[in-house]
């Protein structure tokens, strides 16, 4: 029987990764001080308008999807005041920051777990909803060489919780029997693959509300006494 497990990235096999708004914090530099800007003040912002939010494109890709998000960052930074020219020059800063692999922290045990996971006849993949050179970030975490297949939404023009990107995961692993989905997020990771017909196991902290998930676990190597 083939089986395949499908990993989110971002709060599933890393702690602490950088959010949106702290790149944007990073990009803005000494203008955020002068002109009052802050993580808090920018949240408003970014609650919408992502590939991935219910009211975004999830058919972004390339060069589509960073010019949909350099207009929406630099409109932010125009609003506390900030000039087009800087808040522009600041915006595209954005890219280059979420590409430092420096911000990213990768659980200590995911190695470990995914090893097993391959010696117990299972195929890794990545599932994930990120920007579209995401691949060349993750060659540099140490990870790729467990994994058989990447599908990324912004190289496949879907997002998760979409049935769409579960339905072109499944293409990659050429349709395996057995399908986990590994992820963090309640609705993109396991909403999504509850409803593409997939097992579930939501990776979170202790005493964190149901998500509806089969398995539910605190950390990667809880996982293996469940596959």
């Amino acid at each position: 029987m083939r089986r395949a497990i499908f990993w989110d990235f971002d709060g599933t096999l890393t702690t602490g990764e950088p959010s949106w708004r702290s790149c944007l914090m990073m990009a803005l530099g000494p203008l955020a001080e002068r002109y009052g800007v802050t993580e808090e003040k920018l949240r408003p912002f970014l609650k919408s308008g992502f590939p991935w939010h219910p009211d975004g494109d999830g058919s972004l890709v390339g060069e589509a999807f960073w010019g949909v998000l350099f207009h929406k960052f630099s409109a932010a930074f125009e609003s506390f005041g900030v000039p087009k020219p800087e808040s522009e020059a600041a915006a595209r800063r954005v890219r280059d920051i979420v590409l430092d692999k420096s911000l990213y922290h990768v659980r200590p045990d995911a190695a470990a777990v995914l090893a097993v996971c391959a010696f117990k006849g299972y195929k890794n993949y990545i599932l994930t909803n990120n920007f579209p050179e995401w691949e060349s970030l993750f060659e540099g975490l140490g990870l790729r060489q467990f994994f058989s297949g990447i599908v990324n939404s912004g190289t496949v023009g879907a997002c998760k919780p979409h049935e769409r990107i579960f339905r072109i995961a499944e293409r990659a692993a050429n349709f395996p029997s057995l399908i986990w989905m590994v992820g963090d997020n309640p609705i993109a990771d396991i909403g999504g693959a509850k409803n593409a017909g997939w097992h579930t196991a939501h990776i979170t902290r202790p005493g964190a509300a149901n998500s509806g998930a089969e398995v539910t676990v605190t950390s990667l190597s809880e996982l293996l006494k469940f596959l």
